[in-house]
């Protein structure tokens, strides 16, 4: 049975906090700093209300709090400002939120009028909760960190997925962006892995329901690595993998930061032409999504390091 280090010096006035979204990823990142987590009971009352007690002196600590607003967002969001509510009235020296998947990240622009910027609107939460900072993860447009009024720390996927792509020591492969929106990252993973970029287009007639125009850069006989930021209900992935296939790609990987994996994901990941999916733990993947295909790399190390730094 292994044992938890004794932390660091700069560690020992820290306390980690972990709500109930991802509790797999916070016992982690507490083992990698030599920490345990704090007490701490997080329940939901019948009527769906949360309800947070801390069990721990704060007064003058490094309190950080470890939540992702993956499904239900709405759940988690709530209990994560209740928890930091909960803190700040314990008297912290500093209170960090460490949200490895930010809620409502996609929601950073407003498309038309009437509708709500709900990015902003949970940045403004967490800082009316009285938070000092926010460590996250790649977040789906750099833009949406304007919206931030506490210090910030944006942690980057990039080199824990590129490690693992490197390990395949596969010859013959472009790098394969699915949208505009991706091409950035992929352009990146392309020059780091030294091999050429393959471009997607698509139209988006609804929410969730992307179609494949057609792809730029020659994919024949070539293994592909599809990048892009999340995984959502898999629709553009299986449209770019479909249309891989009929430009005749030959093995086809994707990697990706997020699994959200919502609705039809995972029947459309076991039915779609692909080998392996590669995705992060920043959200926690139930048993019944965990498929064979699909591989999970841990951001805790990541994580831990960016709390050692902060300290």
């Amino acid at each position: 049975m292994s044992t938890i280090k004794p932390p660091t010096s700069k560690l020992a006035r820290a306390v980690l906090l972990s709500g109930k979204s991802n509790t797999a990823l916070a016992r982690k990142i507490a083992k990698e700093l030599g920490l345990n987590l704090g007490k701490m009971e997080v329940k939901q009352f019948s009527d769906g209300e949360s309800y947070v007690h801390i069990d721990e002196t704060l007064k003058d600590q490094a309190v950080y709090i470890i939540q992702s607003g993956s499904y239900p967002a709405n759940h988690y969001l709530m209990e994560l400002l209740a928890i930091v509510h909960a803190a700040r009235g314990l008297q912290p020296k500093k209170l960090v939120v460490v949200i490895p998947f930010f809620p409502y990240r996609r929601m950073e622009k407003v498309m038309q009028p009437g509708e709500a910027l709900m990015f902003e609107l949970v940045a403004n939460l967490l800082h009316a909760a009285g938070i000092d900072k926010i460590i996250c993860m790649d977040l789906h447009k750099h833009r949406s960190k304007r919206f931030f009024k506490f210090q910030r720390k944006e942690l980057l996927a990039f080199p824990l997925i590129i490690e693992r792509l490197k390990r395949k020591k596969l010859q013959n492969f472009v790098v394969v962006a699915p949208d505009k929106g991706s091409m950035p990252a992929s352009k990146r993973y392309a020059r780091e892995l030294g091999v050429p970029l393959v471009k997607s287009f698509k139209t988006r007639k609804k929410h969730d329901e992307a179609i494949i125009k057609r792809l730029e850069g020659d994919v024949l006989g070539k293994d592909v690595f599809i990048i892009d930021d999340e995984i959502n209900t898999a629709g553009t992935l299986t449209g770019v993998v479909e249309k891989l296939k009929q430009q005749h790609a030959r093995n086809i990987y994707f990697a990706c930061t997020h699994a959200v994996l919502s609705g039809p994901a995972i029947e459309r990941l076991q039915q779609t032409r692909i080998r392996e999916v590669i995705v992060t733990d920043t959200i926690e993947l139930p048993e019944l999504k965990r498929i064979p295909k699909i591989k999970v790399v841990s951001v805790a190390k990541l994580f831990a390091q960016a709390i050692r730094d902060d300290r």
